[in-house]
């Protein structure tokens, strides 16, 4: 019966033993990772970090500062129109906001023409609107938009393209034969949509907050502070199946006296 006993207790200290290792394994790197930043933490106003900031695609994945679907470019002129869930823009700098998906643009002079599907809208180039024609004023939804050698503004619709004088109230069917271009969504210059896209994300991230949120697990998003509770969970076990074991080994080395 002793020995029963005695092989029960070498088995469980064995089992200990066992689940000790692989925790201690499975928690290192959460263990330095705590450690490296807790000792960062400590010294995050001496090392000023919250005056770093960082911008990449990475770090702007992981806060949700990335667009669903790449900026939208069309070339006028010379001139860059685009559009970003929402945002318009011309060369890369903010121009407008709240704007239906764009469908192409044209530009008269100081007076820019901007096409959404249903409306029409007038810009002055410093962003001012002038006015929005609506499917009321349009001959149709608009597919795309162009403009005629004399400069008049034409727009693609299911019925066919039409064109309008500057005055953009009365609109006349154009013959196909006619020499003009529709404009399409093409590729920009990688500095146009770089400028874009740190509009969009903001200033970036200061370091100390990626820190922060790395020290408490919050840039894993919402299973964050549940991973590193578990990791504390897994310092708890470490600590009290080491003790365990210490106590176990103490216990023997008194009975082989």
């Amino acid at each position: 019966m002793a020995r029963k006993q005695k092989n029960n207790g070498n088995n469980t200290r064995k089992t200990i033993r066992l689940w000790h290792r692989w925790v201690g394994y499975a928690s290192l790197f959460f263990v330095l990772i705590l450690s490296i930043t807790g000792l960062i933490l400590n010294r995050a106003e001496k090392l000023e970090l919250n005056q770093i900031k960082l911008r990449s695609e990475f770090i702007s994945s992981l806060y949700g500062q990335l667009p669903s679907s790449p900026p939208i470019h069309f070339k006028v002129n010379g001139n860059w129109i685009s559009w970003l869930e929402g945002d318009l823009y011309l060369d890369g700098q903010p121009f407008a906001r709240n704007i239906d998906p764009l469908v192409g643009g044209a530009i008269l002079d100081d007076l820019i023409i901007i096409g959404m599907k249903n409306s029409l809208s007038l810009y002055l180039k410093d962003g001012s609107l002038v006015d929005t024609l609506d499917n009321s004023a349009l001959p149709g939804q608009i597919n795309a938009i162009g403009q005629s050698e004399t400069d008049n503004v034409l727009i693609e619709t299911p019925s066919g393209i039409y064109g309008t004088d500057d005055d953009f109230i009365s609109w006349h069917k154009i013959s196909p034969e006619l020499n003009f271009t529709l404009g399409q969504a093409v590729q920009a210059p990688k500095q146009v949509t770089t400028r874009i896209m740190q509009g969009y994300s903001g200033q970036g991230v200061t370091l100390s907050r990626l820190i922060l949120d790395l020290h408490s697990g919050n840039i894993m998003g919402s299973m964050g502070s549940y991973v590193m509770d578990l990791a504390a969970l897994c310092l708890i076990f470490l600590g009290l199946s080491g003790l365990f074991n210490r106590k176990r080994s103490e216990k023997d080395r008194r009975k082989r006296k």
